[in-house]
């Protein structure tokens, strides 16, 4: 993966803020692990989590927000639209889905995840390469709802309501397979970007 640095800053309290990509399995997978406490409680074994910081080093890009040179914040990008998906886009090849977005739990409530997605933004729309920009997130309870309404995503409905999907697992709190409901937020990058639909 390239070395990318697409912000950097110095914050009231004298920190440098730097969001740029993540080259080290490290840092992605001290960041990615929060998605194994409240609210997902995913079960990630190591091995999944090699298998994805590969995927967004061969199909896509890992961004960190990192705090003094210290990770504390994730933006995963896949650069195509994922089929096994219920949205569906006429050119997936031209749609980047924000597949994670994790900021660890001592750093929440400082803006790091604004920052994230406000700048990862900027970089695709500046790419110039994607019709549309998408993330699933929880139905209910999304800590990051707000974040990409403020960023120009809208919820993805057609003509019968929302597209939504269950999605289930094995959940690291109970041992226990359970399932939760998430809905897909899109924002349209090109003007004349052809509509896209429920599978």
């Amino acid at each position: 993966m390239e070395n990318l640095k697409i912000y950097s800053a110095i914050d009231k309290l004298n920190n440098k803020i730097e969001v740029k990509t993540v080259n080290s399995y490290e840092d992605f997978k001290n960041t990615i692990t929060v998605f194994r406490g409240f609210p997902y409680y995913e079960t990630l074994p190591d091995a999944d989590i090699k298998e994805e910081f590969g995927l967004y080093q061969d199909k896509g890009i890992a961004l960190g927000a990192y705090v003094n040179d210290k990770i504390v914040g994730l933006n995963c990008i896949v650069y195509e639209s994922e089929d096994k998906h219920s949205i569906a886009f006429v050119d997936p090849k031209k749609v980047a889905y924000y597949s994670g977005l994790a900021v660890k739990e001592e750093c929440r409530g400082l803006g790091i995840a604004k920052i994230l997605v406000s700048e990862t933004d900027k970089f695709l729309q500046d790419l110039k390469m994607f019709d549309y920009e998408y993330a699933r997130i929880l139905l209910h309870g999304s800590m990051s709802e707000g974040i990409f309404r403020l960023n120009g995503f809208e919820d993805a409905s057609v003509k019968d309501g929302l597209i939504v999907d269950e999605v289930g697992f094995v959940r690291s709190n109970t041992g226990e397979y359970a399932p939760d409901e998430r809905k897909y937020m899109v924002k349209k990058l090109t003007l004349n970007a052809p509509d896209y639909f429920r599978r």
